[in-house]
């Protein structure tokens, strides 16, 4: 019926641990309280895999978090130069967060098609909308996430008005973590299956 204590001698409740906490195997608790929308204060707590040695329970302070493990952005681009935005940084740390895009939309005049170089029919050309990373273009040389949405072939005229309007979905990376590049030869076939990524 007593409370025990861990580098306290004043034990607060059950299992009162005044310091780190190392759990290298299995971690099991018959039951947790949940949490609904209205609860605000309240913190989380993780076990790290990347401690030495492995193991050790931290706290995660969400009140020191400026975003949520995933977040939306809707941005909007007007008054463009003919329709390329070839590098913008968005300004997102590339070793914090992942970007990924989502309701890509072209507002304007439709793009004619017309023949273009090394081409042997019409084509509307090569659309291109992406993220990658690359150093600020503030200078201050930490990798950043920039966007880029561009035809590659095909400009269309200087005053015809473009508007785009896309979203970023961005993940936090202390939540979610980048899976290897997987590359397949198709033989030149048209069809073919890839490996499941080795996820663990």
């Amino acid at each position: 019926m007593a409370q025990v204590g861990i580098g306290t001698t004043q034990p607060e409740t059950d299992l009162h641990i005044a310091g780190s906490t190392l759990i290298q195997d299995e971690f099991e608790t018959n039951q947790l309280g949940s949490t609904n929308n209205n609860d605000v204060d309240f913190k989380l707590i993780t076990r790290l895999t990347n401690s030495t040695p492995v193991g050790e329970i931290n706290r995660l302070n969400v009140d020191n978090l400026t975003v949520a493990p995933i977040n939306i952005k809707k941005y909007r681009f007007y008054n463009l130069v003919g329709d390329n935005l070839e590098d913008i940084d968005i300004s997102f740390e590339a070793d914090r967060y992942l970007i990924a895009i989502s309701n890509f939309r072209y507002i304007g005049d439709p793009i004619a098609k017309q023949a273009v170089q090394n081409h042997n029919r019409p084509t509307m050309g090569n659309f291109i909308t992406r993220v990658f990373t690359a150093p600020s273009l503030t200078g201050s040389g930490v990798e950043t996430w920039h966007l880029q949405i561009q035809n590659t072939f095909l400009d269309p005229d200087p005053d015809t008005e473009i508007e785009y309007e896309i979203t970023l979905i961005i993940y936090d990376r202390s939540y979610y973590r980048a899976l290897p590049p997987i590359q397949t030869n198709l033989g030149g076939s048209n069809t073919g299956s890839v490996a499941a990524p080795n996820i663990k």
